[in-house]
């Protein structure tokens, strides 16, 4: 059975003084089940709250020229760019202590969306802690994310949030605004997982987070059952699936 997890849910399975899930743990080491948590939480949410709206608001590039290259005897520049992982701020130590026992019991992470300017911090980097992929299964479990990502934002949930909240743009906010924007992280996060989640055609998604019933999220009552009936996402609360693994 694989699994994917939610930030809400992996962490708690893997805080050093966790007496409650210790069948998950058990589970996931045995493998009886195959456990998976999505870097966005890493590219995202480990971002400090109060740092989020000037960090978000500026692409982190690194632009390289390299060269000369001569090709069919003609002399081009070469030039690469993507993220700047060098300006991530890093993880939270607490975190860094769960991400540790998380891959020592041989959890994976998925990858999220290549969102260019948004750098990995450095201690996930390792391709070992990647889910493996060939390089066919890899381009199409990409498109797959691609497309179930469209949809999402076309509800208005997942990076949409992001996206509503000018979360863009390097700009005095208000209170109000600062919390709307510290929340879209979090949603554009859990957009990354769901869409993860399906694209690696995971079983379960464990998350003990249930939108409350309704509001603007992923997880709310509607989007639930749009994403059973669309995609056939299971989902399962951190006691349910302690308990599933207990039998």
């Amino acid at each position: 059975m694989r699994v994917s997890f939610d930030s809400n849910a992996w962490e708690p399975v893997f805080a050093p003084e966790d007496r409650d899930y210790a069948s998950i743990r058990a589970a996931l080491v045995d493998r009886r089940i195959d456990g998976f948590i999505c870097e966005a939480a890493f590219r995202i949410e480990a971002i400090r709250r109060k740092e989020r709206a000037e960090y978000f608001a500026k692409p982190h590039m690194d632009v390289r020229f390299d060269g000369p290259v001569i090709h069919e005897g003609k002399q081009y520049s070469k030039m690469s760019f993507g993220p700047n992982d060098s300006i991530h701020p890093g993880l939270p130590d607490k975190q860094i202590k769960k991400l540790q026992r998380a891959l020592a019991a041989g959890v994976k992470v998925m990858r999220g969306q290549n969102w260019i300017g948004l750098p990995m911090p450095l201690k996930i980097l390792d391709i070992n802690n990647f889910v493996s992929e060939e390089s066919g299964a890899a381009q199409e479990r990409m498109q797959r994310q691609l497309d179930v990502s469209a949809l999402i934002d076309a509800r208005s949930v997942g990076k949409a949030a992001f996206d509503a909240a000018d979360g863009w743009t390097d700009r005095d906010r208000t209170s109000a605004e600062e919390k709307q924007l510290i929340k879209a992280c979090a949603e554009w996060a859990d957009g990354e997982i769901v869409a993860a989640h399906i694209a690696y055609q995971n079983d379960i998604l464990c998350t003990d987070d249930c939108a409350g019933g309704a509001g603007t999220s992923i997880f709310n009552a509607a989007n639930r059952s749009w994403l059973t009936t669309e995609f056939g996402v299971r989902f399962m609360t951190l006691g349910d699936l302690a308990a599933k693994v207990s039998q």
